[in-house]
């Protein structure tokens, strides 16, 4: 088993209805400090508590800290799983795991891909893609992936 660390450049997806700071304009990190005090009251994605409530489970409970993600030829990687994971992450800094989603690889990202085309009707119906910086550990261990194939 070996693990490789370091800083990935992945693009994220969020829109209105995923992301507090698509939908209002401030982000909930900002606004909510005190993550002790959060409420165990579900929410939806694009609510208040929702990234402070994965910023709290990253930093205590060491669950979910998973992003999966497909290559790109372009250099980056395509989060495919875990957007909001990925965002609070490089918001605050805390290492996340990445996966890589088989042996699929994308030509280009959603944004080196919108930046080629110029379609802005594209970039508007992308909504929040960008680009983010995840402090990333790749696990490249083969029996994880056996165990897997198993299941």
């Amino acid at each position: 088993m070996s693990d490789v660390k370091g800083t990935l450049e992945a693009t994220v997806l969020l829109k209105k209805s995923t992301c507090y700071f698509m939908k209002t304009g401030r982000c909930s990190l900002d606004i909510v400090t005190d993550l002790s005090m959060l409420p165990s009251v579900k929410s939806a994605p694009d609510d208040l508590l929702y990234c402070p409530r994965i910023l709290h489970a990253l930093k205590t409970k060491g669950r979910d800290r998973t992003v999966k993600v497909v290559s790109c030829r372009c250099g980056h990687a395509e989060v495919v799983a875990g957007h909001q994971r990925a965002c609070v992450a490089n918001r605050t800094g805390v290492q996340v795991t990445v996966e890589v989603d088989g042996d699929k690889c994308f030509d280009l990202c959603p944004v080196c891909g919108r930046q080629m085309t110029f379609d802005e009707e594209e970039a508007m119906k992308n909504g929040g893609t960008r680009i983010v910086g995840l402090k990333a550990v790749v696990s490249t261990d083969e029996k994880k992936k056996e165990t897997k194939k198993k299941k």
